[in-house]
């Protein structure tokens, strides 16, 4: 067994284990509504990764099973279908008998010619339903429904037939902030309803850019109109749209039986859930602190000598790094299980030749947070494959090598996490950016190049025919950008004409020991990742090299002394790329360097973003808290100010 079919199997053990708890709760009593939608999502997109995976590596008859199950779910997107429970039951039986498949490695005996006749059946059975939907298009404006596919009519047919009421959003923003705003509207309004569809509208005024949002609430209250006018310019109309009788059917019954649920889930296995283990870490940390503070109390003519006590302090971050790593999976792997899932498979059928490239090193990702980036870095290689990657043919017109090189990196830094997507393809064609905003009524004149950057991540223009040819590069980048919305992270992207393109993903660990510098300045005290400072060791010509910044002005505080009490010196690391400004590092000012420790950094949640230059918070041994500083994003804000 090679690589691939092994790391296929891990991989697909682990989507099948998935499966049988999402199957399990589709059987709960009373689910219903966003929950049970969500939930069907969640499925279709396994058993879509489970297909495409088994087919390129030759598991046909749990490629074939995988095909029949995702048609069934296609339908039930489509609103063809119900999920009722002789469906979930026939899933029940595809999801064991694709097990028992893995387990044997043997696409010989068992049953499944039978389950595919199965599938096939409730398959056949769907019946479309176009009343509403033929509804709800007569009664949107035209440009509108016309930019709105099958499932964008059919997820708000199914929000209507729940109680929601329909709306389109009219949204203005200004070109300078438009990304945090959109972002921020997209959040405010998915705290009380769903967003349908968003697509480009004509802006009122230059320097603007619109889209109008099909929202379903129950209630578009004035309190939500006050919130979102504070981000941008809006307006709202309701879409007069029936919620269609609905009959009742088998799936009622099943959601009040969860026969067979127990024996489903039990297949998951047994798992730690990261919530409790968070509270173990956070026991521990509590622990080390009050063990600390009595060590600091006890008696210099004590038995106890300072070895000793050095010895348990390091015992303890032994320990809490041990708790850590459980929660954690390695990059490396998923990197890897990413490539030998899409990326081989992808220019194997291209017939593109690709060097795959992985630097991962010892980096360790969270379990949920592997979950939410893994959809998007399928999306980044396999468009990287498909759109960035020449062809041979065009690479030797080219004067490049005739092999492609894709190259996937995580590394840490300062409590976040990085994802990179590299090639060396054609890049992002930023012309074409201009041209389909200038189609939307934007000037392109008036659109920097990080503009246009920013803009391919917003719905709407990833959809529309000038930027599908955009080298692959606009088709659903914002599937990316939401993902990083949910981590609280935030996606980056650098292009070069003819040289490629980098695509970062970075989000914030929600738990990490990092080793860190300890300073005060003012009341407060910061840490800051001590991988990268120098406190000794710099000698007198380069400290008077070196441009000498306060941290009170990177944090916006007063300066009580022109003159520094202490000072450090801050080089930027070389995974991020050139120093800031050009320059080798700076010297920070700070009242006072306090120490070096390993520190438990905690992540700021899903909200991260908004506090750009901080990574997290750490608590010291006795129990202050310190901001962790994000040194690079701080010093590149301030220059910006300043200039």
């Amino acid at each position: 067994m090679n690589d691939e079919q092994r790391l296929f199997l891990e991989d697909a053990r682990d989507i099948v284990d998935k499966l049988s708890v999402d199957i399990a709760e589709l059987r709960v009593e009373g689910l219903a509504g966003r929950r049970r939608r969500h939930l069907a999502a969640q499925v279709f997109r396994r058993v879509h990764t489970l297909k495409g995976s088994a087919a390129s590596l030759g598991h046909q008859s749990i490629a074939d099973i995988s095909h029949r199950f995702e048609s069934i779910l296609d339908a039930s997107r489509l609103g063809q279908l119900e999920l009722d429970r002789p469906a979930l039951d026939t899933f029940a039986a595809a999801v064991a008998e694709i097990e028992r498949l893995l387990e044997s490695n043997n696409d010989s005996g068992g049953d499944s010619q039978a389950i595919i006749q199965r599938l096939a059946k409730h398959a056949d059975s769907a019946k479309t339903r176009d009343g509403i939907v033929s509804n709800l298009r007569a009664v949107l404006p035209p440009e509108l429904a016309a930019s709105l596919s099958e499932y964008d009519l059919h997820h708000a047919v199914s929000a209507i037939n729940e109680g929601a009421r329909l709306f389109v959003v009219s949204a203005a923003f200004s070109l300078e902030s438009f990304d945090s705003a959109f972002r921020e509207l997209s959040k405010l309004l998915g705290e009380e309803g769903e967003v349908i569809a968003t697509i480009p509208g004509a802006p009122a005024a230059d320097n603007e850019l619109s889209f109008r949002i099909v929202y379903a609430t129950e209630f578009f209250s004035n309190e939500l109109q006050r919130r979102a006018s504070a981000l941008a310019q809006i307006r709202h109309e309701e879409i007069p749209v029936k919620p269609e009788e609905r009959v009742a059917t088998s799936s009622d019954e099943s959601a009040r039986s969860p026969q067979g649920e127990v024996a489903t889930a039990a297949r998951a296995g047994i798992r730690v859930d990261e919530a409790s283990l968070g509270e173990l870490i956070g026991s521990a940390a509590e622990l080390f602190r009050q063990t600390n503070n009595i060590l600091a109390c006890i008696s210099p003519s004590s038995i106890i000598t300072q070895s000793m006590i050095n010895d348990v302090r390091m015992r303890f971050i032994a320990f809490e790094d041990r708790l850590i790593k459980l929660r954690l999976v390695a990059a490396r792997e998923i990197l890897e299980r990413t490539v030998a899932r899409t990326g081989r498979a992808a220019a194997r059928q291209l017939g593109k030749d690709i060097r795959f490239e992985i630097k991962a090193g010892d980096v360790g990702i969270e379990r949920s947070l592997a979950e939410i980036i893994a959809d998007p870095l399928l999306h980044l290689v396999r468009n990287a494959i498909t759109h960035g990657i020449e062809s041979p043919e065009e690479r030797r017109a080219a004067g490049k090598d005739p092999s492609g090189r894709v190259t996937l990196t995580a590394y840490s830094e300062s409590g976040k996490i990085y994802v990179t997507v590299s090639d060396d393809g054609r890049g992002i064609d930023l012309d074409r950016v201009v041209v389909a905003a200038a189609e939307h009524g934007i000037v392109g004149d008036q659109l920097t190049e990080e503009q246009c950057l920013r803009l391919i991540f917003r719905p709407g223009f990833s959809t529309s025919r000038d930027v599908s040819d955009l080298s692959g590069r606009g088709i659903g980048l914002d599937v990316v950008d939401r993902a990083m919305g949910v981590a609280g992270g935030e996606v980056r992207v650098a292009t070069k004409r003819g040289a490629g393109a980098t695509f970062a993903m970075i989000v914030p660990a929600a738990l990490s020991l990092v080793n860190c510098l300890i300073v005060r300045n003012g009341e407060h005290f910061y840490a800051i990742d001590a991988a990268h400072v120098q406190v000794n060791g710099v000698d007198t010509l380069e400290r008077q090299r070196l441009p000498l910044v306060h941290l009170a002005t990177l944090v916006g505080e007063s300066i009580d002394s022109p003159e520094p009490s202490q000072a450090f010196v801050w080089r930027r690391p070389t995974e991020a790329g050139s120093a800031v400004g050009g320059l080798p590092g700076y010297r920070i000012a700070v009242d006072e360097i306090v120490t070096t420790q390993e520190t438990l950094v905690r992540g700021l949640g899903r909200h991260a973003y908004r506090w750009t230059g901080v990574s997290g918070a750490a608590e010291m041994f006795d129990g202050t808290v310190a901001l962790v500083l994000d040194l690079s994003e701080l010093i590149k804000l301030t220059l910006e100010n300043a200039g």
